[in-house]
């Protein structure tokens, strides 16, 4: 029975009593190291404790905590119990040490096994389980590798056996998955239970970020005293992608895709906005057969050709190196302790679970005559899947055809725990997840774990559930605490070069949020002007100019709908799923916004996914009633044109101003200029005209452009050709001046543009050279004097304008001009295509930094 306060609650219902029952005993009392976290929860009271779980699922959402692709929608939960697990001192300090060892004897095999093979030679491990491994890669064989090393940053899954003693249950001596979830429980678990810290002496993870920077700074090639470091990543669909990018923002190196990266002039660069960077260091985050598709796995997109070329000649260096990947085969699991006193010479301090390769004809046989007796897993594979694996019998056909490609452990393993999902007590299996950084000659082992419970009570989902794990800290050090703050200083502060792709992404985000903000606005300034009450003849001269102003909406039939003029016209542009209506031009943006979410505020991506869900309910239907379809019309679009201009303001109060965001705001005032461009071209045959569009179309039109006003407190007249030409193309203060978006699109370019690299020199060219000629127009020149309609002689037609170019050819060249201004920007900063086909730089005279 546990106390809780006035009551006492059993636990015993929900909870597996035995002898190895990790938080109780026999008799439902708590265990002695749980006695502390058990007393700061409401047990007794189930509302009570059920807000404390809602209170973490909130914290955990607003830390931003999830797993898998951030576009999945809806998100995978990411759960986090309010009960930790708990490490006694001297459990752990063996755990430290049977690792240590595991990981030195498996270094040396990886050693081995690339080069002399002694341990094949001598029958220890069979010869197929190595060379015919998924996982072995012959041409890391002869690869220079970071102080002589394959593993480097590395990961080991712990169960108890039926002994009770924790055994290994598989490695991540390659590619370690879930540090960032370790340190975000526990960043979680302080927030709604603090008190738990205040009174107990635990070990602090706050020197994790600081210990993986350390160790890929230290991994540098010969002769690098400042390394640019990244950590590559298959991109937002990869499964642990919010793992790679919390590393990236903690360890203060950049994150990159395989497309970011190129090879020239046999060394490794990063496309930036600011030009090529040499980069010194690679964090590897995808599988070793995809690194370059010139040696390895043929056909990859997510790696980079000619790395290995780079790594053959020592100018980047690759953590953890190809080939260690090997050491995670789980067929090599039977032979860890053999393996450990092969090149130790000593007994394992850690035992492994037992493990059959399926492979092996009499040990498949014995599995499958006892299926339910057994785990089934791939040799190869993510190793930290939120979902549980099927069950074993839909796995029967597949491990029939490739057997070899499986492995299967006993479901004998104990250590059952408690939780308090949903805000109720729940048992449950457990395991660990413990990592370990190489340092010098040797590793250390982060203090904590991810610790995983998988539930056995009938109903419940398969996916596992999340426990931040403490080991208890030396007397009298404060849980807050830890031991290398100074060394923060050591890499002084962050730089992150933000890549072309990123700031790519940004500058269509940018542009597609202003071209779904005109066409919503549009759509609202029509539905405002026809619900005022206008005469035929007012609604007569209003129509042909906002029907001018509609950009080309592309029908299934492939002809284009230009027509806004009914209210189903306008709720079709609103909502048809076809390109040109607002909802897909808004999911363009969502499509690219979810490429860099990462790199946005977790306030500006509310705000702009806000508007997703609106969309989804408002789904288009083919036939609806008008009024209906007036009603829905109006209310996304004032929610349209409200959120857009809150992103951008959200964003500018909580983002860094880097290039990344820099682009965001190029791409926005970039499109406003071709927008603007656009309408004004649309209407110049007719400002050409000797008798021009009557005041109230002029008025119209800078209604719909949302300029009226900015007109009227220019001008203070009537509107006319000239001034309205002005207003929309030279003036430097009204909002849709093509001559004000193009200078600040040319300023934001200044602050980015590197010194020397001529596709920037040439975009920041032709924007200035666009500038100085929108300045030097005279529009008076190319209008006709006004006639009234009654001076013209009976029958005869208007004189044409004696100019040495019509308005129409005049608009025409500058609309071309302003558009031309994208491929110029993207040559210059986002392709670096005018640099690439370049010669390349003799760069093995000395490093530069930039090209």
């Amino acid at each position: 029975m546990i106390e809780t306060g006035a009551a006492e609650f059993s636990l015993a219902r929900w909870a597996r009593l035995s002898d190895d029952h990790e938080v109780l005993d026999a008799n439902g009392d708590a265990r002695p190291i749980y006695r502390a976290p058990l007393k700061h929860l409401p047990i007794g009271k189930p509302a009570a404790l059920r807000a404390r779980g809602e209170q973490m699922v909130a914290t955990v959402r607003e830390i931003g905590l999830g797993y898998g692709a951030p576009s999945k929608n809806p998100p995978t939960p990411w759960r986090c119990d309010v009960l930790p697990h708990i490490f006694p001192q001297n459990e752990w300090a063996a755990l430290v040490r049977g690792v240590d060892q595991r990981l030195r004897a498996f270094e040396l095999f990886l050693q081995d096994v690339h080069g002399r093979r002694e341990i094949l030679r001598e029958g220890v491990v069979p010869i197929h389980l190595v060379l015919g491994s998924p996982y072995y890669q012959p041409a890391s064989i002869g690869l220079p590798r970071p102080h002589d090393a394959y593993l480097h940053l590395s990961g080991l899954c712990l169960a108890r056996d039926d002994s009770g003693a924790l055994a290994v249950k598989s490695h991540q001596f390659g590619r370690a998955a879930g540090t960032a979830y370790m340190m975000q429980n526990r960043r979680a678990l302080a927030r709604v239970l603090p008190a738990y810290f205040e009174e107990n002496a635990i070990a602090s993870l706050a020197d994790t970020p600081l210990t993986i920077g350390e160790v890929l700074h230290q991994a540098a090639p010969a002769g690098v005293e400042d390394p640019a470091v990244v950590l590559l990543s298959s991109g937002p669909h990869a499964a642990a992608y919010y793992e790679h990018t919390f590393l990236a923002r903690r360890t203060g190196i950049s994150l990159v895709q395989g497309g970011d990266l190129l090879v020239l002039d046999d060394h490794l660069f990063l496309k930036t906005v600011r030009g090529l960077k040499r980069v010194d260091v690679v964090y590897n985050r995808i599988a070793e057969e995809w690194l370059d598709p010139l040696v390895l796995r043929k056909g990859s997109m997510l790696g980079v050709p000619g790395l290995v070329h780079c790594l053959r000649l020592g100018t980047v260096t690759l953590l953890n190196a190809i080939g260690s990947q090997l050491a995670d085969d789980r067929a090599l699991l039977p032979y860890a302790a053999k393996i450990i006193r092969f090149y130790l010479g000593k007994e394992p301090l850690l035992p492994t679970v037992l493990t059959y390769w399926l492979g092996d004809i009499d040990q498949r046989e014995m599995v499958l005559e006892n299926l339910d007796d057994f785990r089934i897993e791939p040799i190869a594979g993510e190793s930290l899947a939120l979902d549980l694996p099927p069950p074993t019998h839909e796995l029967l056909p597949m491990i029939r055809k490739d057997p070899g490609r499986y492995i299967a452990q006993p479901l004998s393993e104990v250590g059952a725990t408690l939780h308090f999902a949903d805000g109720k007590p729940g048992g449950g299996l457990q395991d660990h997840l413990v990592f370990a950084a190489r340092l010098g000659g040797r590793f250390e082992v982060f203090p904590g774990a991810l610790t995983r419970v998988f539930s056995q009570e009938e109903g419940s989902p398969r996916m596992w559930l999340s426990k931040d794990s403490w080991v208890p800290a030396q007397a009298g050090t404060h849980p807050a605490l830890h031991s290398r703050l100074a060394r923060h200083s050591e890499f002084g502060a962050l730089k992150r070069d933000v890549t072309s792709r990123v700031a790519e992404a940004f500058y269509w985000v940018g542009r597609y949020l202003e071209r779904t903000y005109h066409k919503a606005f549009l759509i609202q300034v029509i539905e405002t002007l026809e619900s005022e009450e206008l005469n035929a003849a007012e609604r007569k001269e209003y129509r042909p100019m906002w029907n001018r102003l509609l950009p080309p909406l592309e029908t299934s039939a492939g002809e284009s709908r230009r027509s806004i003029t009914t209210r189903l016209d306008r709720y079709r542009l609103m909502l048809v799923p076809q390109p040109g209506s607002v909802v897909s031009t808004y999911e363009r943006v969502m499509l690219n916004a979810e490429s860099v979410q990462d790199a946005l505020s977790p306030e500006a991506w509310a705000t702009l996914s806000s508007l997703r869900p609106l969309f989804q309910r408002a789904k288009f239907k083919e036939t609806i009633a008008e009024e209906e379809a007036a009603r829905i019309t109006l209310r996304l679009t004032a929610k349209v044109t409200q959120r857009i201009p809150q992103f951008f303001a959200i964003a500018g109060r909580t983002m860094l101003g880097d290039d990344g965001w820099r682009f965001c705001e190029i791409g926005e005032r970039l499109e406003r200029a071709i927008l603007t461009a656009n309408a004004v071209c649309s209407i110049g045959k007719e400002l050409a005209q000797p008798v021009p569009p009557t005041e109230i179309q002029l008025s119209a039109f800078l209604r719909l452009l949302g300029s009226r006003d900015a007109y009227r407190r220019i001008f203070q007249v009537r509107a006319e050709p000239a001034s309205l030409l002005e207003t929309l193309w030279q003036h430097p203060e009204a909002p849709r001046s093509v001559a004000r978006c193009l200078d600040c699109v040319l300023g934001w370019l200044r602050e980015c543009a590197p010194a020397g690299a001529p596709g920037a020199a040439k975009a920041l060219h032709v924007i200035e050279t666009l500038l100085a000629r929108i300045r030097n127009v005279t529009w008076d020149a190319h209008l006709p004097p006004t006639t009234p309609d009654d001076a013209l002689p009976n029958g005869s037609p208007p004189a044409s304008p004696l100019t040495p170019e019509t308005l129409p050819e005049l608009l025409g060249k500058l609309l071309q001009a302003t558009l031309d201004v994208h491929p110029a920007i993207s040559d210059g900063f986002l392709t670096h295509q005018a640099l690439i086909t370049q010669s390349a730089p003799p760069l093995s005279a000395g490093r530069t930094d930039g090209v």
